[in-house]
């Protein structure tokens, strides 16, 4: 018995020995059958590399043109000199001793391999599995792919990709394949110090022409690609001479030299050219150049399909043709401007001052100036606060993400009236607060954007919701750095809190659609571009158009509220000697940012005022990006014919009259408000005049002394119009809405939710116990009670902001904007 018990634990053992071997074969064939797949459907297809559309104008000037405002030809504006100097040598350029140099220190089976040396990989993937990968498993065929695509990711699919692309390069190129490979790596590898190639290697560190070097310097300039900050001869000399001398060990164990050569090399002064590493000293490129640059480079990486660092290399080196948009008399405007100290507050903190940026496009979008920073540009490729930098927007973005969009969807027009008061509780506290502390009750809504009421505008977003503005904002006009997680929300859209922000070009480019009937063709600093042989490879000059509205009449509406905002609201100070103008005002949370947004019938045009640090600006009165965007506007147009905006052909439109406090057609109780008249006229799009007869204004028996509805102990009364609106909150809030005493609780249901009554009810009544001597001269005393509650409700000037430094009125009714759920 227990014989046939080993027997059975003996052959079962044995069984699953056996079956280990099979298993693994087994995963190892299906693994196989996956790699086999994976090569054949997604690497395989993806392996062909055009390496001429690579290294194709490496070497050679990329001219700026721009139109001579005075000729209106196009003239050389600005050269552009490469992050790195190259110029393309040939072969047979280069010193046989600096070929054979690279190809012994990098990849000495370079001349027998097909592109992948298998040796040098399966060490490789040894070191990979073991955890000692030291790299080296790359020829200089795969290198050069990798220099080429900008393609840096140490993913093991990178490197299969990279594999097979080595492999049909070397079979494309055919017999010449090696020196066609060895003649790109050596004009494209970097060697530092904004060298790149052996040419300008060779003359940036010895002051020599290639055919100049000897053998040591051409093993110097062998060593340094291998890690240019770590063998930089300028700082590191010593680490320098001890690669080199690698290099050296390598060429003679290879044979390509003699231990005579190797001795005279080893031993020879290296004496390198320190004049090349002094401080570059030409003029700085012009903010509108740099933007430009990166514009290209991005648009280039997208059209050519190729990495970050060969579009670059082909803007800044390539020979390129770039036709600017820029116009020469509003730049120098705008330099004029920014340049002049005189045109800032005089403040800093910490030593630093607060800083500013401004884009000018026209209706189409094509950027005629644009300026990063205030005072002299003093050094090339520095952050452009104009194109470069976020910022939250603050109440400049209502137009853009309430107003602009909830027009258009048929939610309201601008003599749509909503209630100024707080939309919800949060916190503990009523939300949103005005700038001004006042919550003003009904209100039109051409009069909300002129005063930059927050309370009207998180009304009139959740008529649109939030979803909708983001969409409209991000898809609609190209708005790149919203965040959704956190954007998505009533602060960020309706008060511009924003998490992700804008750039001063993105609300350029925004506020085009309000000059150009709703039309939106995004922003850009070039029309064409050529490449050196004059075939085109960008062409802008004709920018495709979408209709960022779908209803002709979303802009004239717009452009109705704008204006407003110029002509009695918070920018009042840009006026501009008979050119109409029209913009937004905005002002970020603890006043860390100004903005000023903005058109006339000539130019669009977005100014950004405030620290590079998150530190606010108290103690500067006014609006300085207000400021700023007069200052150099009315400049451009001092030549320019007087202008009003196109407002839309009258025939479609209606004048018709209207309640301020109903936005409904009025009635004769409109009129007997006991106010004042509450009626005004708007101009419509034909059917969309009000048709309904105002329900608010009523009739009631009010207290002459008081101006309440009267009560039971009231001697003088008389009969006026009052509003029967009650109004409803989940707690009280201070201070009351000014309306309130205008209310009364009639018929109409209670608007709003909660608890607390805010207007009507209670509030609108008259509880004083009169005496029949409490009340003198009747006539003169109800002159007086009218007369005081005349237009306060109405007109809702913001208070305590007067300009003191040219600046507008200030617009800070965004300090409610923290994000918030």
């Amino acid at each position: 018995m227990a014989k046939r018990k080993k027997s059975s634990f003996a052959h079962k053992l044995m069984m699953a020995i056996l079956a280990i071997p099979l298993i693994a074969v087994v995963t190892a064939c299906l693994c196989g059958v996956a790699l086999a797949f994976y090569i054949g459907v997604y690497v395989i297809p993806n392996s062909d590399i055009d390496v001429s559309s690579y290294s194709k104008d490496l070497a050679k000037t990329t001219v700026i043109y721009a139109k001579n405002p005075d000729t209106d030809e196009y003239e050389i504006y600005e050269t552009l000199e490469g992050d790195v100097n190259r110029q393309w040598v040939s072969l047979d350029e280069i010193p046989e001793d600096l070929q054979k140099a690279v190809v012994a220190i990098e990849d000495q089976r370079f001349y027998s391999h097909h592109g992948v040396d298998w040796f040098r990989t399966l060490g490789a993937v040894q070191g990979f599995i073991t955890g000692d990968d030291r790299g080296g498993g790359s020829t200089i065929t795969q290198q050069l792919i990798k220099n080429l695509t900008g393609n840096n990711d140490k993913s093991v699919k990178r490197k299969i990709n990279e594999i097979f692309q080595a492999l049909t390069l070397e079979k494309n190129l055919g017999d010449t394949a090696k020196d066609q490979i060895l003649e790109m790596y050596l004009n494209t590898i970097p060697y530092g110090n904004r060298a790149a190639g052996a040419k300008v290697a060779a003359m940036t560190y010895f002051g020599k022409e290639l055919d100049e070097l000897n053998l040591a310097e051409c093993a110097v300039l062998a060593a340094i690609p291998n890690a240019p900050t770590r063998y930089n001869p300028f700082r590191n000399p010593e680490n320098v001479k001890e690669r080199q001398t690698l290099v050296l060990q390598k060429m003679l164990e290879l044979e390509f030299i003699t231990q005579a050569e190797y001795d005279e090399a080893i031993n020879t002064e290296l004496v390198y050219h320190s004049d090349a590493y002094e401080q570059d000293t030409n003029e700085p490129y012009s903010w509108f150049t740099e933007a430009i640059i990166s514009e290209l480079t991005e648009d280039l990486q997208e059209t050519e399909n190729i990495s970050y660092d060969l579009a670059r290399s082909r803007v800044m080196s390539g020979g390129l043709q770039i036709y600017a948009t820029i116009d020469q008399n509003v730049q120098n405007a705008m330099d004029e401007v920014f340049t002049n100290e005189a045109n800032f507050p005089s403040a800093q903190k910490n030593g630093v001052v607060p800083q500013a940026a401004m884009v000018i496009c026209d209706k189409q979008g094509n950027i005629l100036g644009l300026v990063g920073g205030r005072g002299e540009k003093e050094g090339s490729l520095l952050t452009n606060r104009a194109t470069m930098t976020t910022r939250q927007p603050g109440s400049s973005i209502k137009p853009l993400a309430v107003y602009g969009p909830a027009m258009d969807a048929g939610k309201i027009t601008p003599y749509s009236v909503v209630t100024d008061m707080p939309f919800k509780v949060y916190d503990g506290k009523a939300w949103p607060r005005n700038d001004n502390r006042r919550y003003q009750g009904q209100m039109v809504v051409k009069n909300a954007v002129a005063k930059s009421i927050n309370c009207v505008a998180v009304r009139v977003l959740d008529m649109l919701t939030p979803q909708a503005s983001y969409e409209f904002l991000h898809n609609t006009l190209g708005f790149e750095h919203l965040n959704p997680s956190a954007d998505i929300d009533y602060a960020p859209l309706a008060l511009g809190g924003m998490n992700g922000g804008v750039t001063v070009r993105e609300m350029a480019a925004g506020y085009t659609i309000f000059a150009n009937n709703g039309k939106y063709s995004g922003s850009r600093t070039y029309s064409k571009v050529l490449d050196s042989e004059g075939n085109v490879l960008i062409d802008y000059t004709e920018p495709e158009e979408i209709n960022a509205f779908q209803n002709e009449k979303t802009a004239y509406y717009m452009l109705d509220c704008l204006k407003e905002v110029t002509n009695s609201g918070t920018g009042t100070k840009a006026t501009i000697s008979g050119i109409e103008t029209a913009g937004k005002t905005g002002t970020t949370t603890s006043k860390r940012d100004v903005w000023f947004c903005g058109l006339t019938p000539y130019y669009v045009g977005a100014t950004w005022f405030g620290y590079d640090q998150s530190y606010n600006l108290d103690g500067i009165s006014g609006n300085t990006a207000l400021s700023l965007w007069t200052a150099v506007m009315r400049r451009i147009h001092a030549d320019l014919p007087d202008a009003e905006f196109d407002m839309g052909d009258d025939s479609n439109f209606v004048n018709a009259t209207y309640c301020i406090d109903s936005g409904m057609s009025p009635t004769d109780a409109c009129e007997a408000d006991s106010r004042g008249d509450r009626v005004a006229v708007g101009r419509f799009w034909k059917g969309d005049e009000p048709s309904e007869d105002c329900n608010l204004h009523k009739y009631v028996t009010i207290c002459r002394q008081t101006g309440l509805v009267a009560g039971d102990n009231c001697r003088w009364t008389s009969t006026v119009s009052k509003l029967d609106l009650t109004r409803l909150f989940p707690m009280d809030f201070s201070p009351a809405i000014e309306d309130a005493d205008a209310c009364f609780t009639g018929d109409n249901k209670p608007v709003g939710s909660g608890d607390v009554t805010v207007s009507g009810g209670y509030l609108g009544v008259c509880h004083d116990r009169h005496s029949i001597f409490d009340f003198g001269n009747d006539d003169e005393e109800e002159e007086s009670s009218e007369g005081t509650e005349g237009t306060e409700g109405e007109t809702g000037t913001d208070s305590g902001n007067t300009d003191t430094s040219g600046g507008s009125t200030s617009d800070t009714s965004d300090s409610e904007s923290d994000p918030e759920n």
